[in-house]
């Protein structure tokens, strides 16, 4: 709409009348409101649509500055569907999974606590000697009838001292940490928060922000919190003068490639090129990695289904079998 030319106060209305949400709808209008009482775009945003990413409402600002506001929003409409195509795509992905999964969860307590202890009590009106495999059932089926309350309480509790980990500045550091350097996907979650870096940065960048503001907004952006921390360290190194490559060499969490790329962009003069360039490969190698790993999901969960119907069945046609035997 703004490359018609129209005035920004009725592109925004225009925006507001198609939206479907009326929540929506009724804070657009009013960012049209203030933009035609003299408040800038971001300014009217920030004011009327406090949920807005740090991302959007920067970019509008240099947009506004520069010029360049239709560029802007072009630029921000590219990372925006990106980024919601790729959560998309892995929400489509997991929900067969999580739901195989959620289901065998539930089958799995219904036997335990309500066909096991049926079986046991047979049994030993039976006086059927009972294979360990057997007994081993019954006592996992006893627990979780008697102390299925003790189960519920330690899991509660284990949620509520994450949570109070993650409000804590020791608390998000070592749970940010741990998931850059030592948890399983440590490789998946590094190479997202650079992509999410150098997509951000690209942006800012291509939004005409100045390289220390356009940091400060990375930061407040990408969601690993040492991550974080260390794009705040290089900006105030940038700002004492040194480039951001040299910067970004002594933070530990920052993947190699990443601070090579971006050495190579300062020095060539072409740095938001570069990370468009590193950006992407980024996020290709995100995308390849979690296909993969999601690839394997279904056959593990196969084999592990498997393994705990064949569980249940040896515990529970054993002793019949040893009862056929003396009867025969």
């Amino acid at each position: 709409i703004l490359g018609t030319g129209l005035p920004v106060m009725r592109c925004v209305e225009m925006v507001a009348s198609q939206s479907r949400n009326k929540r929506t709808r009724r804070m657009l209008e009013k960012v049209a409101e203030d933009i035609g009482a003299g408040y800038s775009m971001a300014q009217s945003f920030e004011n009327n649509m406090p949920g807005l990413p740090k991302t959007f409402i920067e970019t509008v600002r240099a947009g506004e500055q520069s010029g360049a506001l239709e560029e802007c929003f072009k630029r921000l409409h590219k990372y925006y569907d990106k980024t919601a195509k790729t959560k998309a795509k892995v929400i489509s992905t997991l929900t067969y999974p999580a739901m195989v999964i959620a289901v065998a969860v539930i089958v799995v307590i219904i036997i335990m606590v309500k066909a096991i202890p049926a079986f046991g009590d047979v049994f030993a009106e039976m006086g059927t000697e009972m294979p360990a495999v057997t007994k081993g059932l019954i006592a996992v089926s006893n627990f979780f009838v008697g102390w299925w309350w003790l189960i519920l309480l330690v899991l509660a509790l284990l949620g509520i001292l994450y949570t109070l980990a993650k409000r804590t500045e020791k608390g998000r550091v070592a749970i940010s940490s741990f998931s850059l350097k030592h948890a399983p996907l440590r490789r998946l979650h590094s190479m997202s928060a650079a992509g999410q870096f150098a997509n951000t940065m690209a942006t800012m960048l291509a939004a005409g922000l100045p390289v220390p503001k356009a940091l400060d907004v990375v930061s407040q952006v990408i969601g690993n919190y040492v991550f974080s921390v260390g794009v705040r360290e290089v900006k105030q190194s940038v700002e004492r003068g040194r480039t951001i490559s040299e910067s970004m060499e002594e933070i530990e969490y920052f993947p190699k490639m990443l601070t090579e790329m971006v050495g190579v962009g300062e020095r060539s003069g072409s740095l938001e090129q570069t990370l468009d360039v590193i950006g992407a490969y980024f996020d290709n190698e995100v995308e390849v990695l979690t296909s993969r790993l999601l690839s394997l999901m279904e056959p593990v969960i196969t084999i592990l289904l498997a393994v705990v119907v064949v569980f249940l069945l040896l515990a529970v046609y054993l002793p019949m079998f040893s009862m056929y035997g003396g009867i025969a």
